[in-house]
C-alpha cells in the first residue's frame, strides 16, 4: 500500500510541477487575444441600396481589409515572440531543475518533479511548436541530456545497492 501511494503522491507532484511551470510562463507573458477584426471593423459601412459593387463600398472594405491584416501580422509577430520566450523560461527553470535533481538522486519526490519536468518540457515543445527559436531547440536538447544522465545515474545507483545487497548476503 505505501508503495502504491509512493505513485500517487509522484503523479501528484508532477502534476503540480506541470501546472506551476505553465501557470509561471502565463503570468510573465499573459496572453494577448487578437481583435484586430474588432478593431477595424467597425463602424460598418453598408453599401447604398444594398449594392455591394458600388466602387466607395468596395473601396472602404478594402482599406478596411488592409488594416486587419496589417494588425494580424504584427499580433502574430509579438504571439511567436511571446511563445519564444515561455519556452525558454519553461526550458530555463526545467534544466535548473533537473542539475538540481541530478546532485540529489531519485526518490519518489524527486521522480514526481522529474517527470513534472518531462511532462512540462513535452508540452511546451508542442505547444510552442512554430516559435521555431534555435535557443529553444538548444534548451531542449540540454534537457534531454540532462534526463539521461539522470536516469542513468539513477539506474547505475540501483545496480550498486544491489551488487551490495548480493555481497552482504553471502
Amino acid at each position: 500500500m505505501e508503495r502504491f501511494m509512493n505513485y500517487i503522491f509522484m503523479v501528484l507532484i508532477a502534476g503540480f510541477f506541470t501546472a506551476i511551470v505553465f501557470y509561471a510562463a502565463h503570468v510573465f507573458f499573459p496572453v494577448d487575444n487578437n481583435n484586430c477584426w474588432d478593431k477595424y471593423s467597425t463602424p460598418s459601412i453598408t453599401p447604398k441600396d444594398n449594392n455591394y459593387d458600388d466602387p466607395a463600398y468596395v473601396a472602404k472594405q478594402n482599406e478596411i481589409q488592409k488594416k486587419v491584416n496589417t494588425c494580424n501580422e504584427a499580433y502574430d509577430i509579438t504571439r511567436k515572440s511571446q511563445e519564444r520566450y515561455k519556452l525558454i523560461l519553461i526550458g530555463a527553470v526545467n534544466i535548473l531543475v533537473l542539475l538540481a535533481l541530478i546532485f540529489l538522486g531519485l526518490n519518489f519526490v524527486s521522480f514526481g518533479v522529474f517527470v513534472g519536468v518531462l511532462l512540462s518540457s513535452i508540452i511546451a515543445a508542442l505547444a510552442y511548436y512554430d516559435s521555431s527559436s534555435i535557443i529553444a531547440l538548444i534548451i531542449v536538447i540540454v534537457l534531454f541530456v540532462e534526463a539521461i544522465i539522470l536516469l542513468t545515474k539513477s539506474i547505475n545507483g540501483k545496480q550498486k545497492v544491489e551488487k551490495l545487497n548480493k555481497k552482504k548476503r553471502r
